[in-house]
């Protein structure tokens, strides 16, 4: 194993993993997927509330997510091998890493594995919130059955500074989103958790605005491991500082429900329809109780 000093402070490790498609588990087994796919292992971006610092692949303290990550550095060689155990099958990319952290503009591993999985045609999800998603998008659009996802948790700058500091800034997730819909690939928004908001209606007008193929929503949780993990600790006292409750979560998810199809938690993550035909791979759509004050 190799260990290099990245410029934002963080380690990064080089190992030579002995799989790269992992059966799915968990939330992403309950919506319809049969693999996941991790190029990387650990996450720069460090999201203060991120579930995945509490899964078992996580071994180091949770004090220490986003100050390191691991490359899969024959992540390449492995998938070309065992693509064709997942042709026309759904996986998931990536579950306990982001496909696009800032490494991967030098390091190519994900491009990589998409282009070996292309003959093979799986259902693709890409879950991001790296604009350098858009890099790919040549690759992308030969898969018949894709759909990017990408997590926009605010509509403020400010809130994104403290909650992700080291994450894209949000303009750049929307740009990215505006390209990818512009090359003809199906669009997912995740407001996952949703942060506090600084103009619920004009973030709302947006999302409409846009009109996602699929959008998610999910409040603050604790979950019990029922959906990912718990929220982190240290991300629910950043919370309790701002002047955000659920209430203010449950009237602006009701709001957005009467203008579009919404999903909430575990049950936006379902595969991409192989077809047109969305309805005939996604789960009913929730009906929300009423929002009490």
């Amino acid at each position: 194993m190799i260990s290099v000093r990245m410029a934002l402070g963080e380690n990064m490790e080089q190992i030579n993993a002995r799989s790269i498609f992992s059966p799915a588990t968990g939330f992403i087994r309950r919506g319809g997927f049969d693999w996941t796919c991790n190029p990387y292992v650990g996450c720069s971006f460090g999201c203060s509330y991120c579930y995945a610092m509490f899964l078992p692949q996580n071994r180091r303290p949770k004090e220490d997510w986003g100050k390191w990550f691991q490359a899969k550095v024959n992540a390449i060689d492995l998938a070309r091998k065992r693509a064709p155990k997942v042709a026309g099958q759904a996986v998931y990319m990536s579950s306990v890493t982001d496909p696009y952290l800032p490494a991967e503009r030098s390091l190519r591993l994900t491009r990589g594995i998409l282009e070996v999985l292309v003959p093979h045609q799986p259902r693709l999800l890409i879950q991001t919130r790296g604009p350098l998603v858009v890099r790919d998008l040549d690759v992308l659009r030969q898969f018949h059955a894709v759909r990017v996802n990408v997590s926009i948790p605010t509509d403020s700058e400010e809130v994104r500074q403290v909650f992700e500091p080291k994450a894209p800034p949000l303009e750049k997730r929307w740009q990215a989103l505006n390209e990818i819909k512009a090359a003809g690939i199906p669009t997912g928004i995740c407001v996952t958790p949703m942060l506090p908001l600084k103009d619920p209606e004009l973030f709302l007008k947006r999302l409409v605005g846009f009109g996602p193929d699929v959008l998610v929503v999910q409040d603050f949780h604790d979950s019990g491991g029922g959906f990912g993990a718990d929220t982190a600790k240290a991300a629910r006292e950043l919370l309790a500082k701002e002047t955000w409750n659920r209430q203010d979560y449950l009237a602006f998810r009701d709001n957005l429900a009467r203008r579009l199809r919404v999903y909430e938690g575990e049950e936006g993550f379902f595969p991409p329809a192989s077809g047109d035909a969305l309805d005939d791979f996604s789960p009913q759509s929730h009906a929300f109780p009423e929002a009490h004050t």
